[in-house]
Formats: structure tokens, C-alpha cells, sequence
């Protein structure tokens, strides 16, 4: 909305933020889009369900991924998270694209990897990657990227295994 990119930089003098570049269809169905990731599909029972409607939120999933319920995945921009084939993400799990001091930046899960309860993704400033057939253990922090066929557990997450195959 071109009135509230001029209303930053003539009038406030600051940078204009992200949300300013959306249309007024985006800026209405934001909160409705909100809404329905944070209340509605966490608490979808039947998990077929549960995926296809985190795809129609526009979350990239890859075939026969799963994920628990009462997850929260950051809906400010979906196209950030992307979660391969063959994914499984525990019940609880937090998956964050973005805060404060930081921008947009992605957060990819890789083929075949499996994601414990309770776990928090926080993409940081560059991103986080999860690599293919990672076991990120429960209650995990990941702040920083998991190499392939690593077991990490901890606040913040560590390597304490990987598998040779």
C-alpha cells in the first residue's frame, strides 16, 4: 500500500516495513490466516487433515510428513519453512522465522528427519537447515544447522552422535 510506504519515509523518516509492500487483500487475511494456523489446525485430530491444511496456509511439505499437534509453525511468511519427504515433527514443536533484530530468513528440514516434542527451530539471521535423517531430541533448542544423520539434544541443541551409513 503505496500510502503507508509514503507515510514512513516523508513523515516518520524511517524504513518502511515489510508489511507495507502488502495489498489490502493481504493485510485482511493476515489475521484471519492467524487465527486459523494458531487456533484451528494445531488442534485438528486426525493428522491427514491437520497436513493438508498447513499446505493450504502455504507451508511447503514434502509427501508422508508428519506433524503432531498443538505445534505452532511462524505463518508470517510460510514459504520460509519447508520440510521435505518422510518428516516427522513430535506434538508441541515451535518453528520461528523470524524476531527481533533479525529479518525473514528460512528454515529447511531435510529428507527422512525427526523432530522430538517440545522442540524450538528459531531460524536466527542466516537460517536454520536440518539435515537429511537428523533426530533432533525433545525439548531441544536448534539454533544453528544439524548436519546429516546427526542426533542433537540440548539448550542449545548439540551433536552428540552421528550415524555412519
Amino acid at each position: 500500500m503505496r500510502i503507508i510506504e509514503l507515510y514512513y519515509e516523508k513523515v516518520l523518516k524511517k524504513d518502511v516495513p515489510y508489511y507495507a509492500k502488502y495489498s489490502l487483500g493481504k493485510i485482511i487475511m493476515k489475521p484471519i490466516i492467524k487465527f486459523f494456523n494458531i487456533v484451528i489446525i494445531p488442534n485438528v485430530p486426525f493428522l491427514r487433515l491437520r497436513v493438508a491444511l498447513y499446505r493450504l496456509v502455504g507451508f511447503k511439505l514434502g509427501k508422508d510428513t508428519d506433524i503432531g499437534m498443538k505445534c505452532y509453525l511462524d505463518e508470517i511468511n510460510p514459504s520460509l519453512l519447508t520440510m521435505e519427504d518422510n518428516v516427522t515433527v513430535s506434538c508441541n514443536c515451535y518453528f520461528t522465522c523470524h524476531g527481533k533484530g533479525q529479518s525473514h530468513t528460512p528454515i529447511h528440514i531435510k529428507e527422512g528427519s525427526y523432530i522430538g516434542m517440545r522442540v524450538s527451530i528459531v531460524s536466527g539471521k542466516r537460517g536454520v537447515t536440518i539435515g537429511k535423517n537428523a533426530i533432533v531430541g525433545a525439548g531441544s533448542l536448534v539454533v544453528s544447522d544439524v548436519p546429516d544423520n546427526a542426533t542433537v539434544v540440548g539448550v542449545p541443541a548439540k551433536v552428540i552422535k552421528i550415524q555412519n551409513v
